[in-house]
């Protein structure tokens, strides 16, 4: 990207796009962490929904001059950064399948061209994508990861923000739906009072013609599911915490309030407060 391309861009974050900001910034800062994988869009049809790695989940990834470390080929070192820019048909090396438009949007991308960075070493060539300020995206092997360097992404595991990162690891590795067994994976991460609450609603008979109380996935206010998720910056108050995560697609940004108690020492999520004032613990009664 040259340098006139660059001031109009900051321009247009000047007037009220934040997207267009991170578009700007072609450089890439040091630490990451890689929050969550999901199947590629080009892999073949007969892949499995979840052939991501859930081993490279919760990995940091850093780049340092010259060399990167992370999981896997991303270790290497002869590392050269250049920035790019692509249209849909030129993200992930030309890999997305036709409509490419479409294609990006399903894995939350809408700004486009995408800016990113590409990164050459001694095992190999690779392209992130920048999808927002504090997201990147990476196509390897079928799969794409989606790397943060949000402050959750960042803190210290025993910390409000380590904790609810953790937990929404977790959550996107699988079923988002609220049911027994999505909430019975999520045992470690609540309180005593939020898995009391929750074992009562379900225990409740409801009509298989009634449209249920939450309908949706109340850990990320949605019923279409996002991509991609920030985890911002605690608020402690003796042994509670709030910490606001972002929660974001192609289409649209929501946040939701993680409300947490510390129990015996560990942080553990106790409610949580909706942009419209609903809280979960409202709803569960």
């Amino acid at each position: 990207m040259n340098r006139f391309a660059i001031t109009l861009s900051c321009l247009g974050a000047a007037l009220g796009s934040d997207a267009a900001c991170a578009q700007a910034d072609n450089r890439v800062e040091s630490h990451w962490r890689i929050t969550h994988a999901v199947t590629a869009p080009w892999a073949p049809a007969a892949s499995s929904p979840n052939m991501a790695q859930p081993s490279w989940v919760g990995r940091a990834l850093t780049f340092q001059t010259k060399a990167v470390r992370g999981p896997g080929v991303l270790t290497c070192s002869h590392a050269v950064i250049e920035p790019t820019q692509y249209p849909a048909e030129g993200l992930f090396q030309g890999s997305l399948p036709t409509p490419a438009t479409t294609a990006a949007q399903a894995l939350g991308i809408m700004l486009l061209p995408l800016a990113g960075v590409r990164l050459t070493c001694d095992t190999g060539m690779f392209e992130f994508h920048r999808v927002d300020a504090d997201t990147l995206l990476l196509g390897l092997d079928n799969q794409v990861f989606t790397l943060s360097k949000a402050p959750g992404a960042l803190a210290e595991a025993n910390s409000p923000e380590g904790r609810v990162q953790q937990l929404l690891e977790a959550h996107f590795k699988g079923d988002m739906g609220f049911t027994p067994a999505s909430t019975e994976r999520k045992q470690d991460w609540l309180s005593k009072g939020l898995k009391h609450r929750v074992a009562l609603y379900f225990a409740k008979p409801v009509s298989a013609d009634e449209v249920p109380v939450i309908n949706g996935d109340p850990f990320t206010d949605s019923q279409e599911y996002p991509t991609r998720f920030a985890v911002n910056k605690a608020s402690v108050s003796g042994s509670s915490a709030e910490v606001p995560v972002r929660f974001a697609d192609a289409y649209r940004n929501r946040s939701v309030t993680y409300r947490l108690v510390r129990e015996r020492g560990v942080w553990r999520l106790d409610d949580l407060l909706y942009e419209q004032g609903e809280t979960l613990q409202g709803l569960l009664k």
